[in-house]
């Protein structure tokens, strides 16, 4: 389902320029912009190096820009531009039309239950995670 879903975002993502490794960064900058790589990082429990070649793709493409951490200079703050602004409906409604598809022939109860239980099976995901790396989980994707 997940490669299926990879070819999927890939196919309607491709007139962008990103393709479905990238969409998630986008959705986190959605959320909250204005913070680090680190913390984007965290979030998505994807290793440094990871982050980094996706946010130089989307700052090429003009969908972020990286600013400089007033309270450490080391540090950069992805913040949204209005170009990557205007994605975010287009890239949503990609989203909803995807989990449309896989889920249309399922009752809106079976719908809940699925959601449901895939969210308790990725947070047993990211436990073993921890278990297995400790305290470098965060920086192991």
């Amino acid at each position: 389902m997940h490669r299926t879903g990879q070819f999927f975002f890939d196919k309607h993502f491709e007139e962008w320029g990103i393709g479905s490794g990238h969409f998630s960064f986008l959705l986190c900058l959605y959320r909250q912009e204005g913070i680090s790589q680190d913390v984007i990082s965290k979030r998505l429990h994807v290793d440094k190096a990871t982050t980094a070649r996706a946010i130089a793709k989307l700052e090429t493409l003009g969908y972020i820009i990286r600013e400089e951490d007033p309270t450490d200079r080391r540090a950069y703050l992805i913040k949204l531009t209005p170009q990557g602004k205007q994605l975010e409906p287009k890239i949503k409604d990609v989203l909803k039309a995807w989990a449309g598809l896989i889920t249309e022939d399922l009752s809106p109860e079976e719908q809940d239950l699925a959601y449901q239980l895939l969210s308790n099976m990725a947070e047993k995901a990211l436990a073993v995670k921890k278990l297995c790396y400790g305290p470098k989980a965060d920086n192991n994707a």
